[in-house]
């Protein structure tokens, strides 16, 4: 989800909500049959969706000018911000399936033989669907970094 959610408090937010939905379908005998992984993924994906649809309303608050930061320069921040703003465009370019895939293999880390479970395909199918998704994926970044350079 971090792939797709750029907010921790969001995705924090979105998860709890599949796990509500889940004990409320179980409570009405509607809980996945099969495939509990697959259920809970396309779960979150529809919470996903609906939140850039109708936008969540976030709680501000003020920051303490005299708390220190410990944390990266600026410059690093933001270049590693732009960085991630560039991945996510080209992110959303691609399937929905070339975004699950890369996000189960490579954000959270999963096996071949994970992914294909929750994506109930077989581990010849999602090796090809990664394949295809990370050239997708190198075609995007480089059109961008095409158009940025001209």
């Amino acid at each position: 989800m971090a792939y797709r959610v750029r907010e921790p408090q969001v995705r924090e937010d979105i998860a709890s909500e599949v796990f509500l939905r889940l004990l409320g379908a179980l409570q009405r005998g509607r809980g996945p049959r099969a495939n509990l992984r697959g259920w809970l993924l396309g779960t979150a994906s529809h919470l996903v969706t609906d939140h850039y649809r109708h936008g969540f309303r976030r709680a501000t608050a003020e920051l303490d000018e005299h708390h220190p930061d410990h944390g990266e320069s600026p410059a690093a921040a933001a270049e590693r911000s732009l960085e991630e703003l560039r991945v996510r465009r080209a992110m959303q370019g691609l399937t929905r399936d070339q975004q699950d895939v890369l996000a189960l293999r490579f954000s959270e880390e999963r096996s071949l033989e994970e992914t294909a479970q929750i994506m109930e395909r077989s581990v010849a199918a999602v090796k090809v669907l990664q394949f295809r998704a990370l050239a997708a994926l190198r075609r995007a970044l480089g059109e961008e970094e095409a158009r940025h350079a001209d």
